[in-house]
Parts: C-alpha cells; structure tokens; sequence
C-alpha cells in the first residue's frame, strides 16, 4: 500500500498509458458482445458489425466510424491502431490475440473511452460539526469524498473499470457536472483528511490528492 502524491492523479482503466492521448466517443458496449471469430479484409457478418461498433467508441482509433458489415481497408486501419495502443502485433487482422484483447474489453460493457474526468473549481467549506466539499467535472460522473482524521492512503487501480482503494470513510453524492458532498456529524475543532474521486460512465477514475481541512 503506498500514498497518494501531492498532484491530482487520473487513473485511466484501459489498456496501456498510451491509450491517454486519444479522444474517445464513450458509447458504452453491451456486456455480452463478442466477436467469435477471426477477421481479415473481406470479412462481412455480424462479428465484424460489433467489431465497428466497438472500434467507434474511439474517434482516434477509427475516426470515420462506419458500421457496414464488411471489413474493408478503412477497418484494417482501425484494428492496426487498436493493436498499436494495446502493444498487439501490427497485423491488422483480428487473430486469436486481438481478438481476445477486444473481447475483454467488450465483456467489461464499455467501449474505448479512456478519458478521464478533469477536475476544476475545488471547494470545502467548514462548520463546528460538518463540512461540504465540492468539485466540478468536465464530464458527468459520480462523486465521492473518503475522509478520516488519520492520513489518507490508497492502493493504484489494477484493471480496466477497477476502482483502486482508499482508506477512510466514504460518501458517495450523485452522478453530474458538480458535487457538493456533506461530511456530518464530526469533531469540532479537529483536522481530517480528505480525498475526492469522480468516476465517469466509462468507469474512469480522477482522484485528488490528500487535502485537509479543520472544522471550527
């Protein structure tokens, strides 16, 4: 278990860090989609239909997003990009591998969005006995303050969707643009530690850095 450092930090839940770079459609995929064979120029059916849907989710990755059942040239270049972001062999055809690494992805019920939320216009105000902490986002997402009188410490996110841990006591607010989460029922005249974490549709995760406040 290690600290968090003293700078916001985002914890993108898909695939390699290079996947950072791209901007993504977040058009979630349903959780039974597959693709069940191995596909190459020439393909058509509905394996290569969710494969276009599922490549779409990411304008980077395959920016004209035409979903036509035929896997053309524009397809080729698509699943190339997918390979290169996911560290796969540049082939692309979608082989055993790929496929394996798309169907993964697919079973988790997002596409490709890897962007995390962007946090601005932090806020805490402090009474005797509670405190109100608020943040906004760049994208809807659901807010969460985990706070404690003792340092917070948190573990890193290990997969795709996989919310990393975090000491302290937690309350969650709703899902939107901006939070206004109310810490009750606490000591007066003590200081306590607090992290923020918004988790966007996709299940990326923005977390701040451990703060502090003292009620009055």
């Amino acid at each position: 278990m290690k600290k968090i450092n003293a700078s916001n930090i985002s914890f993108l839940s898909v695939g390699v860090l290079s996947l950072a770079l791209f901007v993504s459609l977040a058009v979630p995929q349903k959780s039974d989609a597959a693709i069940t064979s191995n596909l190459g120029v020439g393909s058509t059916g509905g394996d290569v239909t969710e494969l276009q849907q599922f490549l779409s989710t990411n304008s980077s990755i395959y920016p004209q997003a035409i979903v036509s059942g035929y896997f053309g040239g524009l397809t080729r270049a698509a699943v190339t990009q997918y390979q290169v972001a996911f560290d796969i062999d540049q082939v692309g055809v979608v082989g055993p591998i790929t496929r394996a690494s798309i169907n993964s992805v697919m079973s988790s019920g997002f596409g490709l969005d890897t962007k995390a939320p962007i946090v601005t216009n932090a806020t805490v105000q402090t009474s005797s006995n509670s405190a109100t902490i608020g943040w906004s986002t760049s994208e809807i997402a659901r807010g969460q303050v985990f706070y404690d009188t003792s340092y917070i410490s948190a573990n890193e996110a290990t997969g795709h969707a996989q919310l990393p841990y975090i000491s302290g006591t937690l309350v969650s607010g709703t899902s939107g643009y901006s939070q206004a989460i109310t810490l009750p029922n606490l000591q007066n005249n003590t200081q306590y530690y607090y992290v923020t974490r918004s988790i966007d549709n996709s299940g990326n995760v923005t977390m701040s850095a451990v703060r502090t406040f003292k009620t009055n």
